[in-house]
This record gives C-alpha cells, sequence and structure tokens, in this order.
C-alpha cells in the first residue's frame, strides 16, 4: 500500500477510526449511531480516589467484622486491589492468604510440643484443616487421636 492509501473498513468501525483520528469521540448524529459505538463526553481516566486516614481505620475495623474487600470497595468507590493494599499498609493480615514460612514453622514447632491441629490453628490464626495441610506438606506425620498428650 502507498503512502495515504486507505484500507476498507465497514461503515461504523470507518467513523470511529475518524473520531479517534480526530482525538475525541463526540455525540454523533443519530443515523451514524450504532450498537457497536460508543460516546465518550470527557477523560477516559478514571477519577483517583484518595482515601483518608479515617477511611482507611473504618475500612480496617470492617474488614475485621469480615466485610469482603470486594463489599469495601464498593463502598469506597475503588478497587479491590487499592482496599487491599491500603489494608496490608495498615498492618491487617489478609483472609484466605496461606501462611508464611515462618508461620509454618511455628505450626510444626507447636504441634511437636503435643498441641492438636485446633490448638495450633487457634494460636497462629489459622483453621485446623490448614495446619493439617502445612504439616503435610512438611512430611509431619498426624498423630493418633489416643497419641495426644494432654
Amino acid at each position: 500500500m502507498g503512502v495515504g492509501a486507505e484500507v476498507a473498513l465497514p461503515t461504523a468501525d470507518s467513523n470511529k477510526w475518524l473520531l479517534l483520528k480526530e482525538g475525541h469521540l463526540e455525540k454523533q448524529a443519530p443515523e451514524v449511531i450504532t450498537s457497536s459505538d460508543y460516546r465518550l463526553n470527557g477523560s477516559i481516566r478514571q477519577r483517583q480516589r484518595r482515601l483518608t486516614e479515617a477511611q482507611v481505620d473504618k475500612m480496617a475495623a470492617r474488614y475485621r467484622e469480615g466485610a469482603t474487600v470486594y463489599e469495601l470497595a464498593a463502598e469506597y468507590g475503588c478497587h479491590r486491589a487499592t482496599v487491599a493494599e491500603r489494608l496490608k499498609k495498615a498492618g491487617i493480615s489478609m483472609r484466605g492468604q496461606s501462611p508464611a514460612l515462618e508461620v509454618i514453622d511455628s505450626m510444626v514447632s507447636l504441634y511437636k510440643n503435643g498441641l492438636s491441629f485446633q490448638e495450633v490453628g487457634g494460636q497462629v490464626g489459622f483453621c485446623a484443616n490448614t495446619v493439617r495441610k502445612c504439616l503435610r506438606e512438611r512430611q509431619i506425620q498426624a498423630r493418633e487421636r489416643h497419641e495426644r498428650d494432654r
């Protein structure tokens, strides 16, 4: 193709490209609009939300009460990743995260000292099934019920 040669596009697509080429999408005449056309009146960028420390504190309290990051994101008008990031910066450990290696080391130590899966989980903040899974991955044999030291 030579310089200035145009590619044949369907009418709807060529209208969009013309608008993009001009640098904006504006109101179009009704006869030009198709179902795949979009109208843009203003900036494409999402307005950035700046959360205050008070909002982050309230968010942390709601998260501790059981609210999800998705609920908090909808409530505060920001992305779930922003909520998670601000909660982590505030020192809140996220639910549903795998335990860190140091925590697994503590699980092994506590279990070897005679605590049950449930008791270990209570001390490190994870459920008994997570403790069981982590110990199994470390190849620690589970004790029989009657072998537990009480």
